[in-house]
């Protein structure tokens, strides 16, 4: 089995197969022809064979092959359709004594944004009442880290969600940014307020989940100018063990409100500390209460142009014209849903045939390369706030794909502590091909077991509603996925510096070490999906 492994390797990192291109579908390709070729499935071709992904823009296929009787990186690819032959081929000669069946499936796009796993639920499902399965357990073949008191094997997978914060602020020239509102500068409290921050950093049974990360933040300007930034957005990841994107929601919305209020704290302090070295002389200029109830017709695109202000604040100009206190500044923070009911209440028919029209431009953009996901849900965010009318500060905080929802194998309704079962058998058969093995309860780098099925009670009705590409765009089928429940652990070869250039795999714990373990498991019946 080793030369074969090594083959079906040398075979698969021929074929360039980058996540979220088209080239997987040569990838695809290649792992048909395999499983083509092997004796067991020239006797049994009914056995595999291709599915199409629902939504796929790219085409790719799920490739299956089902034995009855009985990576990351592509070494753990190899490693499974080696280990399906030597079982196929047991089969066919009746030395097998397995009493199950072996199912291998081969997804794409599991760097990017699942959309093989995310399609598989479906298929799963339907695939175990038409053959009449029950699947006991899944082990995705990821490479693993190694130390001196084993190789790790996860039990479950760490959530993830992908929060987008647009802020408008109020413009003007930097001759007079005090009379301006700077949304780069209350986009930058909320960057403090979430980045590396331990209160989101959840902790279970003494492993934690990283804390949030920005990946994206920057000013909405399409050209240079003299101005301050009128808006800014940008989208940070958010890991979790039992946090839902609800929950996480609430926490973002009180962080927002908190930025604002401090950023104009902040401008009020600095403004008086200058007023001060002016002897008391005003740095902004009084404002203007502009009764008004279409606020957008009492802007003028000039540097000394009125800012409109909202009734609700007006009566405060009088008394602040007495001083050199600064008027109130408004503001609020929405959800994308709330955004979204505003618009229709304001034209609900025609609000939903501009969205109709808005996703399916954003889809096309996607499909072509031109945008990405997080990317296409600032710009549908911005669009929409302009479709709404609203002039006031506001941040509109809303959910970009993928999501990635928590999973561990003991935690499924039913099927409490199943994972941590299996995983006393892992570790009798890995001893038993010399490999030692610890168990580890979250897999924090996000992985496709997110998809195998729900734990606990974490609340995802919202999270539709407050993700603007939600649909044909970009979906998970959580009815599926719950319908699914497959217990499922991480366990490959031994790897290092994963996506470096120096990524590598251990010969012996790909080529003997894996495969004796996989056989070892489906000898125990373990049925490996």
């Amino acid at each position: 089995m080793e030369e074969k492994v090594y083959e079906y390797l040398n075979r698969l990192v021929s074929v360039p197969g980058i996540s979220d291109t088209d080239e997987e579908r040569k990838t695809a390709e290649a792992i048909r022809e395999i499983i083509a070729e092997q004796p067991y499935f020239k006797a049994y071709p009914e056995n595999f064979g291709t599915v199409e992904i629902p939504g796929d823009a790219r085409k790719r296929p799920l490739v299956y092959g089902l034995v009855r009787g009985a990576a990351d990186m592509k070494g753990g690819l190899a490693a499974g359709l080696a280990v399906l032959l030597g079982i196929g081929e047991e089969v066919l000669d009746g030395t097998c004594g397995m009493d199950g069946n072996v199912l291998f499936l081969s997804v794409p796009d599991e760097e990017s944004y699942s959309v093989g796993m995310r399609g598989a639920a479906g298929f799963l499902a339907k695939f175990r009442e038409q053959e009449k399965l029950s699947y006991e357990l899944l082990i995705d073949l990821e490479p693993m880290s190694r130390d001196e008191n084993g190789q790790e094997v996860f039990l479950g997978s760490v959530g993830k969600c992908m929060p987008v914060v647009l802020v408008q602020g109020r413009t003007a020239h930097v001759s007079r940014c005090f009379d301006g509102l700077n949304a780069v500068g209350v986009l930058g409290r909320m960057f403090e307020k979430t980045e590396l921050s331990a209160e989101f950093a959840e902790v279970f049974d003494g492993e934690a989940c990283m804390p949030p990360t920005w990946l994206n933040f920057k000013d909405l300007k399409k050209e240079y100018d003299v101005s301050v930034p009128a808006r800014a957005a940008g989208y940070l990841s958010m890991l979790s063990f039992r946090s839902g994107p609800g929950e996480i929601m609430e926490k973002m919305r009180e962080l927002g409100a908190e930025a604002f209020a401090d950023y104009i704290e902040k401008m009020d302090a600095e403004r008086k500390m200058l007023e001060e070295k002016l002897s008391g002389r005003a740095v902004q200029r009084k404002k203007q209460c502009v009764k008004t109830a279409d606020l957008q017709a009492a802007n003028v695109e000039s540097i000394d142009h009125t800012d409109p202000v909202s009734e609700e604040y007006a009566d405060n100009v009088g008394e602040c014209e007495k001083t050199n206190d600064a008027v109130p500044q408004k503001f609020n923070v929405r959800s994308f849903e709330e955004l979204s009911e505003q618009c229709r209440k304001k034209d609900r028919d025609g609000f939903e045939s501009f969205m109709a029209e808005l996703k399916a431009r954003t889809e096309a953009r996607i499909r072509s390369g031109e945008t990405n996901y997080p990317q296409a849900t600032i710009d549908m965010m911005t669009e929409v706030l302009d479709w709404s009318g609203l002039t006031d500060p506001v941040m509109v905080i809303g959910f970009a794909p993928p999501l990635y929802p928590a999973y561990h194998s003991d935690q499924m309704a039913g099927k409490e502590g199943v994972g941590s079962w299996q995983f006393r058998k892992i570790k009798k058969a890995s001893e038993a091909a010399g490999c030692r093995v610890k168990k580890v309860h979250y897999f924090t780098g996000i992985s496709d077991l997110s998809y195998c099925g729900t734990c606990g009670d974490m609340d995802f009705s919202g999270y539709a509603a407050e993700t603007p590409l939600w649909g044909g765009g970009y979906q998970v089928d959580f009815e599926e996925i719950g319908k699914l429940n497959i217990p499922a652990v991480l366990m490959g070869p031994w790897g290092k510096d994963i996506h470096r250039r120096t990524e590598r795999v251990n010969r012996k714990s790909l080529l003997v070490e894996l495969p004796e373990i996989l056989h070892t498991l489906i000898e125990d019946q373990i049925l490996l999906t």
